[in-house]
């Protein structure tokens, strides 16, 4: 009988410790899942407060600098957090990059923004007329009298050096692929090509959809057919060739170099040259100074 006892309270005792072991595990899942939960929505909270904070600062005309830390509380829990905002603008005042950072505990996000707009001299330029080219401007037989405006004035390219990404500032987008282009069109973004060697060039009939400032220290060439179907901005310290055909309803083209239209193209906007623009054939050319308008990217992370 003792003996029967004690085996029921070992299976007893041994039941016991499972269920334990059981309501410990039940609780660290649950303990763990709260946090991990927790931990999303802070994720998601500091997500919208900056985007909140960017979308408010990239509106005000402020000055370059670094703000002062403003201290905030995060609800639920009374968490502390610190909202930090950095304003960098290039030498020639036509860039401008954002960049907010919100703190909390060991959690953080950030968000950059970098806008471009002209200097006011190419901005009266622009109003003025479409195609303006410090040297001479060729094929005018192909133009109605209203469309030419020219300038002696030395065109200046904007300070595009300064969209070069640095390890605390990532301004824009390194590479340009036409496979990238044809599948994800553009990005809304800024996209600086340092080989001065090698031209960018668009592939025939391709068709480019997005929005983007293209600024590269070499040529540009926009194959036979394409066509663009949102503003594009092009600065080059090259060449910049339109081929026939193509249609770009809203161009900003500024080049160091020669501009060359060729026959059959849609274009509207402005065209700028420290060279010559050249006209191929007849071609469908529309002043629109509202291309000129300043050019803000979407909000990004990296």
């Amino acid at each position: 009988m003792n003996s029967e006892r004690g085996n029921i309270s070992l299976v007893l005792l041994v039941i016991g410790l499972f269920l334990a072991a059981v309501a410990h595990l039940l609780m660290t899942y649950v303990h763990r899942n709260a946090f991990l939960e927790e931990d999303y929505w802070r994720s998601c909270q500091l997500r919208l407060l900056c985007g909140s904070v960017i979308t408010r600062l990239s509106e005000e005309n402020l000055e370059a600098g670094e703000c002062a830390p403003l201290p905030i509380t995060l609800q639920p829990g009374n968490v502390p957090a610190t909202v930090n905002s950095k304003l960098i603008f290039s030498d020639d005042g036509c860039f401008r990059h954002l960049e907010v950072r919100i703190e909390a505990g060991e959690q953080s996000y950030n968000l950059r923004h970098v806008s471009f707009i002209l200097d006011e001299e190419k901005l009266f330029q622009a109003r003025q007329g479409m195609l303006i080219s410090r040297k001479e401007l060729l094929g005018t037989e192909f133009l109605s009298e209203e469309t030419i405006y020219t300038s002696t004035e030395e065109v200046k390219i904007p300070q595009i050096e300064f969209l070069k990404n640095t390890s605390d500032a990532k301004r824009s987008i390194s590479a340009l692929s036409m496979e990238d282009v044809k599948q994800y069109g553009l990005e809304n973004r800024f996209y600086y090509l340092t080989n001065a060697s090698s031209p960018l060039s668009f592939t025939k009939n391709l068709k480019v959809y997005g929005t983007a400032v293209i600024a590269t220290e070499g040529s540009v060439i926009i194959g036979e057919g394409c066509q663009f179907f949102e503003r594009v901005i092009f600065l080059s310290k090259g060449n910049i060739t339109v081929k026939r055909g193509v249609k770009i309803p809203q161009a900003l083209l500024l080049a160091y170099g020669k501009v060359s239209v060729e026959a059959g193209c849609e274009i509207g906007g402005v065209i700028f040259s420290d060279s010559n623009i050249e006209l191929l054939g007849a071609s469908k050319l529309t002043h629109d100074a509202e291309v000129v308008a300043r050019f803000s990217s979407a909000f990004y992370i990296l």
